[in-house]
């Protein structure tokens, strides 16, 4: 046990120390998914096990490195609490590993074990974060709940605090001025942060880096809540009339725009995090191009056209395009959940 512990230290001392190439490997490891996939047996299932443990990984690494950067679970537990963050990881975890769970469940216990476990996940997902969006400093909820660590700004950030002076008054600064009540949470100002007397205000200054919780308004609170519950809203209507029903594609997206549509009434209420949040969902919109029964009804002759032209005109292509076309229903039909964004 000492011994496993040791190997544990001694590799997450490796990875702060060599984040370029962590990434390197952690790229690796998801190619290597993509190779497998059409490639063998069962390679469905070994080539998601690999995708989800490469994501898996990645999350598990940047928790490392941002522990070693001083940016961290620390930081993270002290602005919000401990539960919602251990949450936040569960949640995260679900999410990448969510697709792999439901192909092992359809294989081990067919179409109706499949169902019952999807409904499950998002059962879970959904009082989740509901919980997180109550109880913790967000405003929104991102997908996944902890996003992956930008580490190549972590790594600027860090060459440019190596090369500055250890006299920059600036670096000086950068302690925080607050702190935070561990019972109500409640952040308050330290006497020696206090501007002097004639610029003195008796706003509370938060750190650039600092959170505190505040009163959503309303208007975006429900918009939030109705995102949350799409997945449960869209498989409701799948049992009511079938998974390839137009009806069930119209729910599902009405509920989207309409919840886009009440964040974007109200744009003058968001903050900047929800801004950018709100942006990923328009985008995810297109989703829906590549969705049944959408895609079968449109999108699939269109793009086995596009697919079959490139093959034919582009040279060497055709070693690339013809394994596209032939394993695209099968990414289409695991991958392009309504209820995964």
């Amino acid at each position: 046990m000492d011994t496993l512990k040791g190997m544990l230290k001694a590799y997450e001392a490796w990875v702060a120390k060599n984040p370029d190439v962590v990434g390197d490997f952690e790229t690796t490891a998801k190619w290597v998914s993509y190779f497998i996939a059409g490639r063998i047996s069962s390679s469905n299932v070994v080539s998601e096990l690999v995708y989800t443990l490469s994501n898996m990984l990645v999350f598990y690494n940047d928790r490392i490195i941002q522990r070693a950067r001083n940016a961290g679970e620390n930081s993270v537990v002290r602005l919000q609490s401990k539960l919602c963050y251990r949450l936040k990881v569960t949640l995260t975890t679900l999410e990448y590993s969510e697709v792999f769970i439901e192909i092992s469940a359809r294989r081990l216990f067919g179409q109706t074990g499949k169902w019952l476990v999807i409904a499950l996940i998002q059962a879970f997902k959904a009082a989740g974060r509901w919980f997180i969006l109550k109880h913790s400093t967000s405003d929104i909820i991102t997908s996944p709940p902890i996003a992956s660590l930008n580490r190549r700004a972590l790594s600027k950030q860090g060459k440019a605090a190596n090369e500055a002076p250890a006299s920059d008054p600036v670096l000086q600064s950068q302690h925080s001025i607050t702190f935070q009540l561990k019972r109500s949470g409640r952040v308050i100002r330290k006497v020696e942060g206090a501007p002097p007397l004639q610029y003195r205000d008796f706003k509370l200054h938060v750190d650039n880096n600092e959170a505190v919780k505040t009163q959503i308004p309303r208007e975006l609170l429900r918009a939030e809540y109705l995102y949350i519950s799409k997945p449960l809203i869209h498989l409701a209507a799948m049992g009511l009339f079938g998974q390839r029903s137009w009806k069930q594609y119209v729910v599902a997206l009405s509920v989207d725009l309409y919840s886009i549509h009440l964040y974007r009434q109200h744009r003058h209420l968001m903050s900047k995090q929800q801004k950018l949040e709100l942006s990923r969902r328009c985008i995810n919109i297109l989703y829906f191009l590549v969705r049944s029964p959408f895609y079968d009804s449109f999108t699939k002759s269109r793009l086995e056209r596009i697919l079959d032209f490139v093959a034919q005109t582009v040279p060497i292509t055709k070693m690339v395009a013809g394994p596209i076309k032939d394993y695209i229903p099968t990414w289409q039909n695991t991958y392009f959940y309504l209820w995964s964004t």
